[in-house]
């Protein structure tokens, strides 16, 4: 993004709001209220790096109206001068016209931000490992065109709950093993420094629901907690650095 962005930027993702009615979103949406609450008065903007929903399907029409809660936290704080971006996740790549209407700007993609003093590498996290084949491989058939077009055919009932059971599926691939953890970082690393040759300056990314956080020769590599009913894990960027915050 070669465009001025707003200073300063706060990152966050892996909020993984529910559609279910079963499961209160309650706290979560009290949470990012909160957030919101003690950023509005900075102005800036905000960066949400995928999941943000546990699952989100948008139709051309008659689409379910399960997030309007977050829909309208959004709508407050652009309101008040603060800019949205997205960058789709593993949850939440299905996204169209409804939800870009709330925002300022939407990626499906990676993404790289110049402004301030560093060059940022955003990126969602999902299906950078070596041991992530079969997962890549479902990712280019599910953002395929031709697929999204069959499964909208799909009555919603049936497209509901057939993602219900990919997001249970999916909610333990990124629960992280102690005994893989370091091999997890160090491959992480690695993705880093092959940006940071890039001239990036910070790698940041979610998808792991843990905090992690690698610097070398002056670069850094940051892995952002998720954003639960309990804490609220983000960054902030000024300009000139960046740090790891929670609410």
């Amino acid at each position: 993004l070669s465009f001025l962005m707003k200073l300063p930027i706060y990152f966050f993702g892996d909020n993984h709001f529910s559609p279910n009615p079963h499961f209160s979103n309650h706290k979560k949406i009290q949470k990012m209220k909160e957030f919101f609450n003690l950023i509005e008065k900075n102005g800036g903007s905000i960066f949400i790096m995928g999941d943000l929903f546990d699952y989100y399907f948008e139709y051309k029409k008659n689409n379910p109206n399960y997030f309007d809660d977050v829909f309208n936290l959004f709508e407050k704080i652009k309101d008040r001068g603060i800019e949205i971006y997205f960058i789709a996740g593993n949850h939440d790549y299905w996204i169209g016209k409804k939800f870009r209407s709330h925002i300022t700007q939407a990626f499906l993609r990676d993404q790289i931000l110049t402004v301030g003093e560093k060059k940022i590498f955003v990126t969602h996290g999902d299906g950078l490992l070596s041991w992530d084949k079969g997962y890549r491989l479902l990712k280019s058939i599910i953002r395929n065109k031709i697929f999204i077009f069959i499964y909208s055919l799909l009555p919603k009932s049936i497209a509901f709950h057939i993602a219900k059971k990919v997001s249970y599926l999916r909610r333990d691939s990124n629960r992280i093993d102690k005994k893989n953890l370091e091999k997890i970082h160090n491959e992480l690393i690695n993705f880093a420094r092959s940006k940071w040759i890039d001239n990036c300056d910070v790698v940041i990314m979610g998808h792991y629901h843990h905090s992690f956080y690698f610097e070398e020769n002056n670069k850094e590599l940051i892995i952002l907690d998720d954003c639960s009913d309990k804490k609220f894990n983000y960054a902030k960027y000024d300009g000139e650095s960046i740090s790891i915050e929670s609410l």
